[in-house]
């Protein structure tokens, strides 16, 4: 190992699971947030040789442009199999619905900001001071901002149907993802 690959490693050693667990919880898939992953860190073992810096924020960024030719390659491929659904005779069994499920579906249903900025702080962990640096703002409009994402996805929450997708909620699944939610959330505000 060279020794001008040291800070490289430490970055990598550093925020290589952060990467990888936001990746998994955009993609669902651990396959495929390892792929991302190890794309984002290619990337970045390339402006490195240039001297260029890197920072978290740059990570972030471009995470999200590698998720984001995941999600159209998805898309792409969503709409091959849609067309040709027709030509299978097979069935699928229908998937049951669980907490997960409904908090995924639910943060679906955020703009893009306000989910953003949930995830960052409960499935990655960040403070508010790291979420600042990475969005570009105070650590006051950070918790502003995920006060009011928190509100959002609650009355998502407990709504007693799942409209769009056509899922029946029963009370006690929309009852149980609302409490899990709100103990996330009040164990949030005591570390902050």
């Amino acid at each position: 190992m060279n020794i001008e690959s040291q800070p490289f490693v430490d970055l990598y050693s550093r925020y290589y699971r952060l990467i990888l667990t936001t990746a998994h919880q955009r993609l669902g898939s651990i396959d495929n947030a390892q792929d991302a992953a190890a794309t984002v860190f290619r990337i970045a073992w390339e402006r490195y040789l240039t001297g260029d810096e890197i920072t978290l924020q740059w990570l972030y960024g471009t995470l999200r442009n590698v998720i984001g030719n995941q999600y159209r390659r998805q898309a792409r491929s969503d709409a091959l199999f849609a067309k040709l659904a027709p030509l299978c005779s097979e069935i699928a069994e229908p998937v049951p619905i669980d907490d997960q499920m409904v908090t995924r579906w639910a943060l679906r249903q955020l703009p893009y900001d306000e989910r953003e900025i949930i995830r960052m702080s409960f499935w990655e962990d960040l403070s508010a001071s790291e979420i600042a640096a990475i969005i570009g703002c105070t650590p006051t409009a950070v918790r502003l901002r995920l006060l009011r994402a928190r509100v959002h996805l609650r009355a998502i929450l407990i709504r007693p149907t799942i409209q769009n997708e056509g899922i029946p909620l029963t009370e006690e699944v929309s009852s149980i993802a609302v409490s899990q939610f709100a103990n996330q959330i009040r164990t949030s505000c005591q570390r902050q």
